[in-house]
Protein backbone atom coordinates (compact mmCIF):
# COMPACT_ATOMS: atom_id res chain seq x y z
CA UNK A 1 0.00 0.00 0.00
CA UNK A 2 1.45 3.69 -0.64
CA UNK A 3 0.58 6.04 1.87
CA UNK A 4 1.16 9.61 2.13
CA UNK A 5 3.42 9.75 5.66
CA UNK A 6 0.78 12.46 6.95
CA UNK A 7 -2.14 10.38 6.30
CA UNK A 8 -3.20 9.30 9.93
CA UNK A 9 -2.78 5.43 8.46
CA UNK A 10 0.71 6.17 8.48
CA UNK A 11 0.73 6.07 12.07
CA UNK A 12 0.29 2.56 13.66
CA UNK A 13 -0.49 3.57 17.26
CA UNK A 14 2.26 0.71 18.50
CA UNK A 15 3.08 2.41 21.61
CA UNK A 16 -0.74 2.53 22.52
CA UNK A 17 -1.61 -0.80 21.44
CA UNK A 18 1.26 -2.69 22.93
CA UNK A 19 -0.53 -2.65 26.39
CA UNK A 20 -3.26 -4.50 25.14
CA UNK A 21 -2.87 -8.27 24.78
CA UNK A 22 -6.27 -8.74 23.10
CA UNK A 23 -5.62 -7.11 20.07
CA UNK A 24 -3.37 -9.12 18.06
CA UNK A 25 -0.91 -7.27 16.08
CA UNK A 26 1.34 -4.79 17.00
CA UNK A 27 0.22 -1.64 14.89
CA UNK A 28 -2.95 -0.57 13.64
CA UNK A 29 -2.37 1.53 10.30
CA UNK A 30 -6.35 1.73 9.91
CA UNK A 31 -8.09 5.57 9.23
CA UNK A 32 -9.33 7.27 12.67
CA UNK A 33 -13.19 5.24 12.34
CA UNK A 34 -11.42 2.11 13.00
CA UNK A 35 -8.51 3.97 15.42
CA UNK A 36 -11.97 4.93 17.46
CA UNK A 37 -13.46 2.01 17.02
CA UNK A 38 -10.33 0.08 18.83
CA UNK A 39 -10.58 3.18 21.38
CA UNK A 40 -13.73 2.18 22.24
CA UNK A 41 -13.08 -1.18 22.63
CA UNK A 42 -10.45 -0.78 24.63
CA UNK A 43 -12.64 1.41 27.29
CA UNK A 44 -15.37 -1.41 27.24
CA UNK A 45 -13.12 -4.29 27.56
CA UNK A 46 -13.93 -4.80 31.50
CA UNK A 47 -17.08 -5.32 30.42
CA UNK A 48 -16.27 -7.49 27.87
CA UNK A 49 -14.08 -9.62 30.23
CA UNK A 50 -17.22 -10.19 32.87
CA UNK A 51 -18.55 -12.72 30.58
CA UNK A 52 -15.97 -13.93 28.40
CA UNK A 53 -12.57 -15.01 28.22
CA UNK A 54 -9.84 -15.46 25.26
CA UNK A 55 -11.15 -12.27 23.62
CA UNK A 56 -9.15 -11.00 20.99
CA UNK A 57 -9.93 -8.69 18.04
CA UNK A 58 -8.09 -9.64 14.69
CA UNK A 59 -7.30 -6.81 11.56
CA UNK A 60 -8.44 -8.36 8.61
CA UNK A 61 -5.99 -7.84 6.21
CA UNK A 62 -7.81 -8.94 3.22
CA UNK A 63 -7.64 -12.65 4.35
CA UNK A 64 -11.15 -12.95 5.37
CA UNK A 65 -13.97 -12.86 2.58
CA UNK A 66 -17.54 -13.48 3.22
CA UNK A 67 -20.08 -13.54 0.13
CA UNK A 68 -23.91 -12.45 0.59
CA UNK A 69 -26.74 -14.43 -1.23
CA UNK A 70 -26.16 -12.31 -4.31
CA UNK A 71 -22.49 -13.69 -4.78
CA UNK A 72 -21.04 -10.43 -3.30
CA UNK A 73 -17.40 -10.41 -1.75
CA UNK A 74 -17.26 -8.57 2.15
CA UNK A 75 -13.94 -8.07 3.78
CA UNK A 76 -14.81 -7.16 7.42
CA UNK A 77 -12.48 -4.79 8.49
CA UNK A 78 -12.32 -6.62 11.69
CA UNK A 79 -13.14 -10.09 13.71
CA UNK A 80 -13.67 -10.50 17.79
CA UNK A 81 -13.12 -13.73 19.36
CA UNK A 82 -14.24 -14.10 22.74
CA UNK A 83 -15.04 -17.47 24.66
CA UNK A 84 -18.17 -17.28 27.30
CA UNK A 85 -17.30 -18.49 30.42
CA UNK A 86 -20.70 -19.74 31.68
CA UNK A 87 -20.36 -22.04 28.73
CA UNK A 88 -16.93 -23.57 28.02
CA UNK A 89 -17.32 -24.76 24.96
CA UNK A 90 -18.76 -21.59 23.09
CA UNK A 91 -16.56 -19.31 21.21
CA UNK A 92 -18.40 -16.02 19.53
CA UNK A 93 -16.97 -14.73 16.24
CA UNK A 94 -18.37 -11.37 15.49
CA UNK A 95 -17.95 -9.60 12.16
CA UNK A 96 -17.04 -6.13 12.71
CA UNK A 97 -17.20 -2.63 10.01
CA UNK A 98 -16.19 0.67 11.16
CA UNK A 99 -17.05 2.89 8.69
CA UNK A 100 -17.21 6.50 8.27
CA UNK A 101 -20.34 8.52 7.45
CA UNK A 102 -19.36 9.52 4.65
CA UNK A 103 -19.32 5.50 3.53
CA UNK A 104 -22.61 4.65 4.69
CA UNK A 105 -24.61 5.10 2.05
CA UNK A 106 -22.62 3.21 0.01
CA UNK A 107 -21.96 0.27 1.87
CA UNK A 108 -25.37 -0.02 2.50
CA UNK A 109 -25.66 -3.83 1.21
CA UNK A 110 -22.90 -4.47 3.70
CA UNK A 111 -24.76 -3.25 6.57
CA UNK A 112 -27.59 -5.50 5.48
CA UNK A 113 -26.06 -8.06 5.18
CA UNK A 114 -24.38 -7.76 8.77
CA UNK A 115 -27.70 -7.76 10.21
CA UNK A 116 -29.21 -10.90 8.38
CA UNK A 117 -25.59 -12.53 10.13
CA UNK A 118 -26.86 -11.21 13.01
CA UNK A 119 -30.42 -12.83 12.71
CA UNK A 120 -29.58 -15.92 11.78
CA UNK A 121 -27.21 -15.97 14.73
CA UNK A 122 -25.97 -19.28 13.38
CA UNK A 123 -23.82 -21.99 15.84
CA UNK A 124 -21.78 -23.87 14.51
CA UNK A 125 -20.33 -27.72 16.01
CA UNK A 126 -16.88 -28.58 15.40
CA UNK A 127 -15.30 -31.39 17.31
CA UNK A 128 -16.56 -30.74 20.57
CA UNK A 129 -16.98 -26.71 20.36
CA UNK A 130 -19.34 -24.50 18.86
CA UNK A 131 -18.97 -21.10 17.29
CA UNK A 132 -21.90 -18.77 17.18
CA UNK A 133 -20.97 -16.49 13.67
CA UNK A 134 -22.27 -13.56 14.04
CA UNK A 135 -22.41 -9.15 13.56
CA UNK A 136 -22.89 -5.73 14.69
CA UNK A 137 -23.97 -3.19 12.43
CA UNK A 138 -21.72 -0.88 11.15
CA UNK A 139 -19.54 1.20 14.27
CA UNK A 140 -19.01 5.00 13.49
CA UNK A 141 -17.82 7.36 16.04
CA UNK A 142 -21.00 9.70 15.88
CA UNK A 143 -23.08 6.88 16.68
CA UNK A 144 -21.08 4.91 19.24
CA UNK A 145 -23.46 4.89 21.99
CA UNK A 146 -25.92 3.01 19.24
CA UNK A 147 -23.39 0.78 17.99
CA UNK A 148 -22.61 -0.31 21.93
CA UNK A 149 -25.59 -0.98 22.95
CA UNK A 150 -25.88 -3.40 19.62
CA UNK A 151 -22.51 -4.92 20.89
CA UNK A 152 -23.84 -5.80 24.44
CA UNK A 153 -26.94 -7.32 23.04
CA UNK A 154 -25.02 -9.22 21.16
CA UNK A 155 -22.69 -10.27 23.63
Amino acid sequence: MKINKNDVRAIGDEDQLKIYDWYAFNANYGTNEEKDFINLLARKFQKLGDKYENIYIIRNEREIKIHDSQGRTFEPDFLLFAKQKSMENLTFQVFLEPKGKHLIKEGAWKLNFLEVIRTNNKTIEFNTDFYRITSIPFYNSNDEKGFEKVLFEVL
